[in-house]
């Protein structure tokens, strides 16, 4: 339709994605800019780096090893992320050199 785009990523099949947060925290500055989804389907937590054109530069499946279904994700005031999973636990990821 006029003035629509197509979409940048498309899964196929479909990840599931659950919940959508842009990074703009301090706490991971080499993730500054890049879009996170829960993967209900696949159970991982997705990262998505867009360059400054808009395009993907690179996509990275992280917390696999959890075997949970990611659901919502955040960025908190802290710079941590922050999801939930089907157990109905919330998680924070934070960087490990942090106490």
């Amino acid at each position: 339709m006029p003035g629509m785009q197509a979409a940048k990523k498309v899964y196929t099949p479909s990840i599931a994605p659950g919940g959508l947060t842009l990074y703009q925290g301090k706490a991971f500055p080499k993730w500054q800019g890049s879009l996170f989804s829960g993967a209900m389907k696949l159970k991982h937590l997705n990262r998505v780096e867009i360059d400054e054109n808009g395009h993907i530069t690179t996509e990275e499946r992280l917390l696999e090893s959890l075997e949970q279904r990611i659901r919502a994700v955040i960025t908190g005031p802290d710079g941590y992320l922050y999801f939930s999973s089907d157990n109905g636990k919330i998680y924070r990821l934070r960087p490990k050199n942090t106490g």
